[in-house]
């Protein structure tokens, strides 16, 4: 909740940070599958400590160069200028505790260069296969402009029919506003 106003619901970010949290241990396995600016990658570098280990995805080359800056001079991450896609060549199925997205465009760079649906699944589907038991998945999701609004679309639909394998799923937003605003979707493989 914001302190300033306790009726404003807090950032997508900051909410799945909340939530994931006491889901991480020091020395686990996580993936940030969305470096963009490292918010995300600090915050599970934080969490797993020297003996974990963060393994960050972006295909662009400044979303890596602002994370690793962001990030500094620790062991514990290695970066992939590669696609999310591909996070299964590097990690064992039901290995990884978390697996965080941040969907959309990199702020502060061009905004025609987003996340592409089909792609986006790819590294669900991947994702889903790495997580352990009693781990979770969040995806951040940005339907305020068009690109955005289709892919929100694909993964919700995409996420809702995972509760049938079992998947507790849960979506969190404000709603109301002028236009879509981002929300947080979160998928908890039952332990």
């Amino acid at each position: 909740m914001n302190p300033v106003d306790p009726l404003s619901p807090p950032r997508p970010t900051a909410l799945a940070q909340e939530i994931l949290r006491p889901l991480i241990r020091p020395g686990d396995l996580v993936i940030d599958a969305t470096a963009g600016n490292g918010y995300d990658t600090v915050f599970l570098a934080e969490c797993v400590g020297p003996t974990g280990k963060v393994l960050a995805f972006d295909v662009q080359e400044a979303a890596l160069a602002s994370a690793r800056a962001r990030v500094g001079e620790t062991r514990c991450v290695e970066f992939f200028h590669e696609s999310h896609g591909k996070m299964a060549d590097h990690a064992a199925g039901e290995s990884v505790a978390v697996v965080m997205f941040n969907l959309g465009y990199l702020p502060g760079d061009d905004h025609q260069l987003t996340t592409q649906s089909a792609e986006t699944l790819v590294a669900l589907e991947a994702a889903v296969r790495l997580i352990k038991l009693g781990g979770a998945l969040s995806v951040i999701c940005y339907p305020g402009h068009p690109a955005g609004a289709a892919e929100a679309e694909a993964v919700e639909r995409w996420l809702t029919a995972q509760a049938a394998d079992g998947w507790r799923i849960a979506r969190y937003g404000a709603v109301g506003t002028r236009r879509p605003a981002p929300f947080l979707l979160l998928a908890g493989k039952g332990s």
